[in-house]
């Protein structure tokens, strides 16, 4: 018999202990529906709050760099005291719009001459220097824009980048 009573006094604190869970429960759904309703008409609210001045801030972000290859490279022949030197080099040219490249590949067969005869006009012993390789670059650039703005293309190559150079 007090195994029997034993038995029912553990029903009895296992129901209670399912009620408390269930109560429990019930209270922190509440809590969290109560929040949700909460925080859902606190952010209604301030949306109908008078309009105030929207400013508008453009950030211009510059046009992604566009590279062409001057191929095939360019051999230039130079004669310095008996020797013969040659040159080899070869260039890619960047432009931020494509109207720029498109421009330097239909004048192609123009700009390869002018650069041609620029490269050749160049001292053989300044080209070993790095002053030298920058003022190809640069006169590079100056060239191209000076062609294309002869056929009313806006100039828009901004540098010639030296991709292969072999001075013999």
């Amino acid at each position: 018999m007090a195994d029997e009573e034993l038995a029912e006094d553990l029903d009895e604190v296992v129901q209670s202990d399912k009620k408390k869970n269930l109560i429990i429960f019930i209270g922190a759904l509440l809590v969290a529906i109560g929040t949700s309703v909460g925080g859902t008409i606190f952010f209604l609210s301030d949306a109908q709050a008078p309009a105030q001045e929207v400013v508008e801030v453009v950030v211009e972000t510059p046009d992604v760099a566009i590279y062409h290859n001057m191929r095939p490279p360019y051999i230039i022949n130079y004669v310095t005291g008996a020797k013969p030197r040659f040159l080899q080099a070869e260039f890619s040219v960047m432009a931020r719009n494509t109207q720029a490249i498109e421009a330097v590949v239909t004048h192609m067969p123009l700009i390869r001459s002018e650069i041609v005869s620029f490269l050749t006009d160049q001292d053989f012993l300044a080209l070993q220097t790095q002053e030298g390789k920058n003022a190809i670059r640069k006169g590079i650039v100056t060239l191209i824009n000076d062609t294309l703005s002869q056929f009313d293309v806006q100039p828009g190559i901004e540098s010639a980048l030296i991709t292969n150079f072999v001075l013999q």
